[in-house]
């Protein structure tokens, strides 16, 4: 049985009402409610930027966790590609990724997780990769690159290529062969659905869970298994649908 990471990415921009619209703290408390067991937490989210937390304000959110029985997987840093590049945002937001490597090692450690993973979209050829991959090797974090160039083979080890199901289906490729090909590479499984249109909430696009989820069992069955609610009409419906089927299935 697969225990799924909810990632809890864009939420606190998602309408103008939601339980999630609170702070950190009670979009946690959501999770934990429609049944999730780990979380996914957005490293862009008030109350959850490297910036803003000092010391207390690290191991109150990793009590937050735990208080609600909450594993952790790792930070989502939805920043646009092209400010790792532009002069007027690179500096920035280098230092937001790094920043979002640090505090996603120090979550992990005050929780006792497993290595976490800070997902983020990289600009092909992007300068500051070295950089980046030492401060993830220092700290025990892996960096699950959504960019262009994160195929590459030439990449630091501690810079991962990322897949996202719902993203191949829309682009056309197939999750199943893909995933496959890059299985020792990857840092998690992302696991979304989508069909022509865009995303959809599990069991409503053209993805074969089950058989992705075969394959990670074979290949990848120590890595975490993350899904998101970006782009959904109704999170909070969606998040109950995917904690059901995930946790029902039986690999």
């Amino acid at each position: 049985m697969v225990t799924p990471s909810l990632s809890i990415a864009g939420l606190h921009t998602h309408g103008a009402e939601g339980p999630w619209r609170a702070g950190p703290r009670a979009a946690i408390e959501w999770a934990a409610g429609v049944g999730c067991r780990s979380l996914h937490l957005d490293a862009t989210a008030p109350g959850v930027r490297a910036r803003e937390l000092d010391r207390s304000g690290r191991r109150d959110l990793a009590s937050t966790l735990r208080r609600h029985g909450l594993g952790f997987t790792g930070l989502d840093l939805w920043i646009p590609a092209e400010h790792f590049a532009e002069p007027a945002h690179a500096d920035r937001a280098l230092s937001a990724l790094l920043g979002a490597v640090d505090l996603a090692a120090e979550l992990a450690g005050l929780l006792g997780s497993a290595a976490p993973v800070v997902s983020v979209t990289l600009p092909e050829g992007f300068r500051g990769i070295d950089a980046v991959a030492a401060g993830a090797d220092a700290s025990g974090s892996i960096i699950e690159d959504f960019g262009p160039g994160g195929e590459g083979e030439d990449r630091p080890p501690m810079v991962r290529p990322g897949v996202d199901t719902g993203r191949l289906l829309m682009r056309g490729d197939p999750p199943g062969k893909t995933f496959a090909r890059l299985a020792d590479r990857l840092g998690s499984l992302r696991l979304n659905d989508a069909d022509d249109t865009g995303r959809r909430p599990m069991g409503s696009g053209r993805l074969d869970p089950s058989m992705l989820l075969a394959l990670h069992a074979t290949l990848t069955a120590d890595l975490p298994v993350v899904t998101d609610l970006r782009g959904l009409e109704n999170p909070q419906r969606a998040a109950s649908a995917v904690v059901e089927m995930l946790s029902t299935d039986p690999f």
